[in-house]
C-alpha cells in the first residue's frame, strides 16, 4: 500500500492498493458516511429497451456497507452515488457497489481524520517493508501451515501424513517420506524470510533431518521449536513464545497479545475497565492510559466519540484485528477497554 497523496484539511486520503492486506486495511478504515471515490464500470441503457452496456465511470459514493471477498480479492463498497462522471453514465443517488481489488487507486474522503485511523494506514505502509514469517506446526499425522500477515495470522490446508501402523515398513518409510517431501516443499513454497516449524514430538525434528539429508536448497532462514499440537492454537502459541519475540516484536497482532495481558492483570485489581459506559468513565476520570478496541467496532458512533475523546486527551489507542485470537479474546469484553 501507498499513500498517493493525503491533504489532511480536505479529508482526502489517496491510496494506491497492493495486496490483500491492503483490502483488509481499507475496509478497517472506511466507515458509514465516509465518501470513496474510484474508477468502476457501470451498465449504461440508451432507452428501456436497451440490453446496456458497461461503460467506465469515476464515481464518488456515501458509503453504507463494505464486504471483503478474501476468494475473489476484491473489497465491496456498496453506497449511493454523490458525484460521477462521464455525467451521462451516471444517475445520482441510485445505488453502485466499487469492485475494489489490489492494484486500484481509490480516495478516501471524511469529515476529518482522527489520528488513530491514520495510524492504521501508516502501519499498514510500514508492514509492506517488513518481512514476512512463515509458520507450520508438525506431528507425524498433519501439518498446518500459515503465514502471518500485516492484517494478522492466515491458515492453509493442512498436509496429511496418511502414514498407518498397517504398513509394512518399507511401505511406512515411502510415505513418511512423501511426507516429508510435502513439508519441504512447503516451506520453499512460502514467500517468506522465515519459516518456524514447530510441534510435538520428534517430527519436526525428523523434518530437518530429512532436509538436511537431502542438502535441500531452501532460500530462507529456517527455524525449529517446540509447539504443543498441530492445530491452529499451536501456531498462537509459537508467535507468544519468547523464542521467538525477537522475530515479531515488531508485529502488531505480537503487541496485540502483551497489551490484552496487560488488561487482563488490571481487571483482577479492578483497574481495567470494558464496555463503552465504563470506559468512558474511566476516560472522564483520567483513570486510562491506553484503549484497545476491536477493528469491528470502528463505525459504532458512541465508539468514535470515546476515541475522539481519548485522542483530545493524548491517550494512545490501540485498534485490534476483531477476527485474531486477540481480538476475540477482547470482543467478549464488549470489544472496548481501557487500561489504567
Amino acid at each position: 500500500m501507498h499513500i498517493v497523496k493525503f491533504y489532511q484539511g480536505d479529508g482526502v486520503m489517496r491510496l494506491k492498493l497492493d495486496t490483500l492486506e491492503d483490502l483488509w486495511t481499507v475496509q478497517r478504515i472506511v466507515l458509514p458516511d465516509d465518501l470513496v471515490k474510484s474508477r468502476s464500470l457501470r451498465k449504461f441503457k440508451a432507452n428501456d429497451t436497451d440490453v446496456g452496456e458497461l461503460k467506465e465511470v469515476i464515481i464518488t459514493l456515501r458509503v453504507e456497507k463494505t464486504e471483503l471477498d478474501k476468494n475473489a480479492l476484491r473489497l465491496r463498497i456498496m453506497g449511493k452515488i454523490v458525484e460521477g462522471r462521464p455525467e451521462q453514465y451516471i444517475r445520482l443517488n441510485s445505488y453502485h457497489t466499487l469492485n475494489i481489488a489490489p492494484s486500484d487507486t481509490l480516495d478516501i474522503i471524511k469529515a476529518s481524520w482522527p489520528d488513530y485511523l491514520v495510524n492504521v494506514v501508516k502501519n499498514a505502509v510500514g508492514d509492506t517493508k517488513k518481512p514476512r514469517l512463515g509458520i507450520i506446526v508438525v506431528d507425524d499425522e498433519k501439518a498446518l501451515p500459515a503465514y502471518l500477515l500485516g492484517y494478522g495470522v492466515e491458515f492453509r490446508n493442512e498436509i496429511y501424513s496418511n502414514l498407518s501402523k498397517r504398513m509394512t515398513q518399507k511401505d511406512f518409510q515411502e510415505q513418511q517420506r512423501k511426507f516429508y517431501e510435502a513439508i519441504t516443499s512447503a516451506i520453499k513454497s512460502m514467500d517468506v524470510d522465515t519459516v518456524i516449524v514447530a510441534g510435538p514430538g520428534f517430527t519436526k525434528d525428523d523434518v530437518r533431518t530429512y532436509i538436511e539429508s537431502k542438502q535441500e536448497k531452501i532460500d530462507k532462514r529456517v527455524i525449529y521449536q517446540q509447539a504443543s499440537n498441530t492445530e491452529r492454537s499451536g501456531v498462537y502459541e509459537i508467535i507468544r513464545s519468547p523464542e521467538v519475540e525477537s522475530l515479531l516484536k515488531s508485529e502488531h497482532i505480537r503487541g496485540e497479545f502483551a497489551i490484552m495481558e496487560e488488561f487482563l492483570k488490571g481487571l483482577s485489581s479492578g483497574i481495567s475497565k470494558y464496555g463503552i459506559e465504563n470506559v468512558a468513565a474511566a476516560i472522564d476520570d483520567y483513570a486510562a492510559s491506553t484503549l484497545i478496541v476491536n477493528d469491528s467496532m470502528l463505525g459504532n458512533l458512541d465508539v468514535q466519540k470515546i476515541l475522539a475523546k481519548a485522542e483530545s486527551m493524548h491517550i494512545k489507542i490501540d485498534i485490534f484485528n476483531s477476527v485474531d485470537e486477540a481480538g476475540e479474546q477482547l470482543a467478549s469484553f464488549k470489544g472496548i477497554a481501557a487500561i489504567a
